[in-house]
């Protein structure tokens, strides 16, 4: 379940970073191959925050890179909200960012993690077997679009 306020008692176990691509009207999702955790489901970028990151940004540019081949400049990346989600194994922390593009770029995906990419609108992601909660963040920055600095 994810959360839009700290629910009561919620103890973080990891935390994670997330970044909506867009590129016009569309956006960026990955396609988890069947063996990884939420297998052959559709998701943005995202990842676990490591030690060796030096800030929330950092991690999402560092995740960006390494699952994408996207080389944003920290300045680009808009710092949005964060997320609180839990599942019966775990909480954590889902930091969520934005990325705008001016134009599409070749996209490299990392093979031993994803198996595609494509580019959708909310309405096609929508219809699409999604990494769980990951409805609830496109439609909240749909909505909330006009609180980003863009």
């Amino acid at each position: 379940m994810i959360y839009d306020e700290k629910p009561k008692d919620f103890a973080n176990y990891i935390e994670v970073v997330g970044c909506l691509v867009e590129c016009g009207n569309e956006f960026l999702l990955l396609h988890r191959h069947d063996k990884k955790i939420h297998g052959n489901k559709w998701g943005q970028p995202a990842g676990k925050v490591d030690k060796k990151d030096k800030d929330l940004k950092n991690a999402m540019l560092r995740e960006l890179r390494e699952e994408t081949g996207i080389v944003a400049k920290e300045k680009d990346l808009i710092f949005h909200k964060t997320f609180f989600v839990s599942h019966p194994d775990r909480n954590f922390l889902y930091h969520y960012f934005k990325l705008n593009l001016k134009e599409k770029f070749d996209i490299v995906i990392k093979n031993d993690e994803h198996k595609a990419f494509v580019w959708v609108t909310l309405e096609e992601a929508l219809k699409m077997p999604l990494i769980l909660d990951e409805d609830h963040c496109l439609k909240y920055i749909t909505i909330h679009r006009s609180d980003l600095c863009l």
